[in-house]
């Protein structure tokens, strides 16, 4: 194990209960996501790289809402 992950792990020993399991889910998370067979090609991490450097315009609450309004059923 490294130092890191002992040292975390040793600092987390002193959180309550509840703390702790929110920090095992989250590790347990981790790890399943590293041993998915699902994995972005390069031109997806270069596509997110891309979104990420010059994000969209995000729509105004009143835009959201006139859009569900205006397809309502």
């Amino acid at each position: 194990m490294s130092k890191i992950l002992q040292r975390a792990f040793e600092m987390a020993k002193a959180l309550p209960d509840e703390r702790q399991d929110e920090l095992g889910e989250l590790l347990l998370s981790v790890i399943e996501q590293e041993n998915s067979p699902l994995r972005l090609s390069s031109d997806q991490i270069d596509e997110v790289r891309r979104r990420k450097a010059n994000p969209a315009a995000i729509a105004t609450a009143e835009e959201t809402e006139a859009f569900f309004k205006k397809f309502a059923g």
